[in-house]
């Protein structure tokens, strides 16, 4: 990043979902998110402060965040939570929040949305 960009942290967003409950499921799922808002949003690992993982309730056979380990994410403030269950709500979900330095306006930030979790923001189909 040049020298006369401001830096800010920005909040970057994404969602996938799974067609079951089973670790490599969790993990190939996770991992094809985070590649894609890595590569939308071209981040280093250096750039990243932390990333929230959030699971459905019917998700529980291994931590979403260990993709993150995978690819090297050694340093960066990981976390998993469950996500609030909500009636109606789309199921077998993984939702990650990530924290990252960047020089991108808040309008150039990218979100990825995945597999079935398309469906939860429509407004960025074509994005993602």
């Amino acid at each position: 990043m040049g020298t006369n960009e401001s830096i800010r942290l920005r909040g970057i967003r994404g969602a996938t979902t799974v067609e079951s409950n089973t670790k490599d499921a969790i993990l190939e799922a996770t991992h094809e998110l985070l590649a894609a808002l890595v590569d939308a949003n071209d981040l280093q690992a250096d750039d990243v402060a932390s990333a929230f993982f959030s699971a459905t309730q019917d998700l529980n056979a291994e931590f979403p965040a260990l993709a993150a380990r995978h690819m090297g994410w050694s340093n960066v403030a990981l976390t998993c939570m469950q996500e609030m269950y909500v009636p109606g709500s789309l199921p077998m979900c993984i939702r990650i929040l990530i924290h990252a330095n960047t020089a991108k306006a808040q309008n150039e930030v990218r979100f990825v949305y995945l597999r079935g979790a398309r469906v939860l923001r429509p407004d960025l189909a074509n994005e993602s």
